[in-house]
């Protein structure tokens, strides 16, 4: 069974946002449930912390992948595009680079969203012993379902 901050973090995973669209329609599906008022989300202080201190990295990171694989993608039509569809599809992608600084907001669009779901939820702190049982977790090597 995950522990409780892997789900959570699965959920509001700031990397997946920004470049998967799965990871959009999630995030659109749970805000739907909240708004509807079929879900409603109880946070430990922990999640809200970590995404708080991860977000420069995810968007910076979002940025990288993003001009990673743009940068692969020229090489690839340079390589081996057709001559005479390459000066075009190059065209096209040096338009996707000069968009990039724009491109990358989507990451920070997703931020928001997630601060506004972060922002009426309830909070919990989490008790000394569960941060130990969840070390001792951590520690302890993974046990086998026979």
């Amino acid at each position: 069974m995950p522990s409780p901050n892997n789900a959570w973090e699965s959920v509001f995973r700031v990397e997946g946002f920004e470049k998967d669209y799965h990871q959009q329609l999630n995030l659109l599906a749970l805000e739907e449930l909240i708004r509807q008022g079929d879900v409603e989300l109880v946070l430990p202080r922990t999640i809200v912390e970590e995404f708080s201190r991860n977000q420069g990295r995810a968007i910076s990171d979002s940025n990288r992948s993003l001009s990673s694989a743009l940068k692969r993608a020229k090489e690839a039509v340079e390589g081996f595009g057709d001559p005479g569809k390459r000066t075009m599809a190059l065209e096209l992608l040096n338009d996707v680079d000069h968009r990039l600084p724009s491109l990358g907001s989507a990451a920070v669009g997703s931020i928001d969203r997630i601060e506004k779901i972060f922002a009426s939820t309830p909070i919990v702190e989490i008790s000394d012993s569960v941060k130990l049982r969840a070390a001792q977790r951590a520690i302890d090597p993974p046990r086998t379902i026979s």
